[in-house]
């Protein structure tokens, strides 16, 4: 009776040290997994008002259109800002006044307001606005 105790225990044992080294395992690879490079990825080409609406619609419909995908988007710039993180974040203008699209860039660029630009990032969704992150400046 004893003997069985302990071989029970002894394999609970090496089973949860399994579990525990696969799950720090997955957690590195995880972590260093390379990110998405929208640069190499072949766009949805739309305006900022044309998405904004298509969300505004039907944000079922455009999600299975653009969501995780990426988008470039030719827009005029409404607003920039730095977010908590330093990037900048650039809002396009959409017909209604109360929705934009809001892109978070990789990297530093010189724009104003009111220029209009063409953006490639990817879609996270749809909030009050529509979010593009990771995005690059192509004009």
């Amino acid at each position: 009776m004893e003997a069985n105790k302990n071989k029970l225990l002894k394999t609970f044992i090496v089973i949860f040290l399994i579990g525990c080294l696969l799950t720090v395992l997955i957690g590195y690879y995880m972590y260093n997994k390379p990110h998405r490079d929208v640069r190499s990825e072949k766009p949805v080409m739309i305006s900022s008002v044309d998405l904004i609406s298509a969300y505004q619609k039907n944000e079922t419909e455009a999600n299975q259109k653009f969501l995780d995908k990426a988008v470039q988007i030719t827009g005029k710039i409404e607003n920039i800002e730095t977010n908590n993180d330093g990037f900048i974040v650039i809002t396009m203008q959409g017909e209604n006044p109360m929705a934009g699209v809001r892109c978070t860039l990789k990297d530093k660029i010189s724009v104003q307001i009111g220029e209009v630009v063409t953006l490639k990032g990817r879609c996270t969704g749809f909030l009050s606005d529509v979010i593009l992150i990771d995005c690059v400046l192509i004009k």
